[in-house]
């Protein structure tokens, strides 16, 4: 994969991520963003990143250092305790899940893959929000079922109920086909399938698709805003952001599309950056939003080794 299109697609979502932190919890129509601005829930300056890129950069950081998930929920332990990986070193809006997670490593001595909370009632989107980097760097790994194995444990590290590692799968896989060659709209009619037999030993993982079969139905383009819920519930939030995706033509429109839906406008602007960074390969994120980010040094310290790692690779089998 070329390194401009690495950079742009993370570039996407923390600007998607940026442009959200102002509004967040605002409820929809009540405001209108189209640039950077200050203020909000954290009252933070403008182009100040949140927990959704403060999740993202220790990820990018451990798959550069190729190190294990207990070194990774050390990095998160750096970020929620010690404030690292934040724009002016202060850590803000880290949702419930994901603290009691890291919580669970730091303080109650889990292992890794067994601090994400299990619950039907923790599927919220913080594992989302952080996994565009394994996209990346699982682009050539042909074999589905290792992808999803590995989309499991790093969803794990938070989220551990069956819905919210469906949501990572479906999300992943599409980014998956993105990033080599395929066309949205085909991704989104085969994938049911290819799910279908790949879970097929998992039925606890398989029946929890029915939740975000709307992605998937003819017509979801055309599905009025107004039926579209942008919570943190993570199949509300994967749904927002293909929609956004479906109905614009540029990053730069869809995500100024997800931040003006409301609610949880920065973890929905980034994903949706992400996404529209895939779809749209030959669009760039707007210059000037990229340029009044925050304290952009520590970003390209720990963007910048992984593009390099990327771009060096063959292949997988």
């Amino acid at each position: 994969m070329k390194a401009d299109l690495i950079k742009n697609i993370l570039y996407a979502g923390i600007v998607g991520d940026t442009l959200g932190v102002p509004v967040e919890f605002k409820k929809r129509d009540t405001y209108y963003v189209d640039a950077m601005i200050s203020g909000g829930t954290w009252e933070q300056d403008a182009g100040s990143w949140s927990d959704d890129t403060s999740f993202t950069l220790p990820l990018v950081e451990s798959l550069t250092e190729k190190s294990d998930y207990e070194k990774l929920m050390q990095k998160f332990e750096n970020y929620m305790f010690h404030n690292k990986y934040t724009p002016k070193g202060i850590a803000f809006g880290i949702g419930g899940t994901c603290a009691k997670a890291v919580r669970n490593w730091s303080t109650n001595h889990y292992s890794a893959l067994e601090c994400g909370d299990p619950s039907e009632y923790a599927n919220g989107n913080g594992a989302l929000m952080r996994l565009a980097p394994l996209a990346i760097h699982l682009q050539t790994k042909k074999n589905l079922s290792e992808r999803l194995k590995l989309t499991k444990n790093y969803t794990s590290l938070t989220h551990r109920h069956a819905r919210a590692i469906m949501g990572s799968y479906i999300y992943l896989e599409i980014l998956h086909g993105l990033l080599n060659g395929k066309n949205l709209n085909d991704i989104l009619k085969d994938l049911p399938e290819q799910l279908k037999v790949a879970l097929q030993n998992e039925p606890d993982e398989w029946s929890e698709f029915i939740y975000y079969r709307d992605i998937f139905t003819p017509g979801f383009k055309d599905i009025s805003r107004n039926n579209i819920k942008s919570t943190g519930y993570d199949v509300d939030t994967l749904l927002a952001c293909v929609w956004c995706v479906l109905n614009s033509k540029s990053i730069d429109e869809a995500i100024l599309m997800a931040v003006n839906l409301g609610e949880d406008t920065d973890t929905i602007a980034s994903i949706t950056g992400t996404l529209a960074s895939c779809v749209y390969q030959t669009d760039t994120v707007n210059s000037e939003w990229v340029a009044q980010l925050q304290n952009k040094e520590p970003l390209d310290s720990i963007i910048d080794p992984f593009i390099m790692v990327e771009t060096k690779k063959v292949g997988q089998n």
